[in-house]
């Protein structure tokens, strides 16, 4: 992982699934609102545009395995010397971060087809493979220059809030802000994997080189992390203006509808029935048959 693709990748993985869960639980949210029911959180959502028998599969507990064994083989594979030995430590740090957050993705699809696990078991899995990502970035920077250390070690705050994102989540479910700051942790975490790259290894040549040693460096990277979480959290909310006008938008068309439907039902009385609406429930309607003078 010691160079720019190593950290372009899961920084992929992170970005895209952070933007997954903020859109699914606004989704989820907007739609309880206009049901009147409760907002409830999960480690995974469905994909609302799959149909038939795809529907109710798991796609994202899928998909997210699949790119973790897309990770964890990668970094197996390049850890080993031209004489098949595993040479490389730190790929071996990687490949158990990626191993953990795959068995947090196994256990998402047991659930799914209702193995007998404990309760909220998602949660403890997802919660363990963060802690242990945690514990691996923090005794990575052993021997590292002070810019790289400083990168990493705002990454850490970025994973630690992640950690108790997802244990109030567990605990308070029903509650979107609990939901949404694990999204956008997420999401944090996967711009400065990719800031933490490019800063490090940059991919194309540049007259501005950054002095792994100079103070005033370290802080023009203290900035850029401050201007990650800003822009961040733009966009977290950007998606949720964005979900909510659709909502706002479908839910009116869908009003209007109904109340077409009504009239329409109303006003036709051909000589066989006549169709009476019960105002008082927009859920009921009464059917009288009466007989039509001539």
């Amino acid at each position: 992982m010691g160079n720019f693709p190593g950290h372009a990748l899961p920084g992929s993985f992170f970005i895209f699934f952070g933007l997954w869960w903020t859109f699914h639980m606004f989704y989820r949210y907007y739609i309880a609102l206009n049901k009147n029911t409760k907002f409830t959180s999960s480690v995974i959502f469905n994909c609302p545009c799959l149909c038939g028998r795809f529907k109710d599969w798991p796609i994202e507990a899928y998909f997210k395995l699949m790119c973790i064994c897309i990770g964890f083989f990668l970094e197996i594979y390049t850890g080993f010397s031209k004489d098949w030995r595993f040479v490389n430590i730190g790929n071996g740090q990687h490949a158990t971060m990626f191993f953990f957050f795959g068995l947090s993705s196994v256990v998402d699809i047991l659930l799914h087809y209702k193995w007998p696990l404990p309760p909220s078991m998602d949660y403890v899995s997802l919660f363990l493979a963060i802690t242990v990502e945690f514990i691996l970035f923090k005794f990575h920077l052993h021997g590292r220059t002070d810019l790289d250390v400083l990168l990493h070690t705002l990454l850490l705050y970025a994973i630690a809030a992640s950690i108790i994102s997802v244990i109030l989540e567990m605990k308070y479910k029903n509650n979107i802000m609990c939901a949404l700051s694990r999204a956008y942790c997420t999401l944090l975490q996967g711009t400065w994997f990719w800031q933490i790259g490019w800063i490090l290894y940059p991919p194309f040549k540049s007259s501005f080189r950054w002095d792994e040693d100079d103070h005033e460096q370290m802080m023009i990277a203290t900035m850029i992390f401050a201007w990650h979480a800003g822009v961040n959290l733009l966009i977290v909310l950007a998606i949720g203006g964005v979900v909510a006008a659709a909502h706002r938008r479908f839910y009116t068309y869908s009003q209007e509808d109904s109340y077409a439907m009504k009239r329409l039902i109303n006003s036709s009385s051909n000589g066989d029935s006549m169709v009476k609406i019960n105002e008082d429930s927009e859920s009921e309607v009464e059917f009288e048959n009466t007989s039509m003078l001539s």
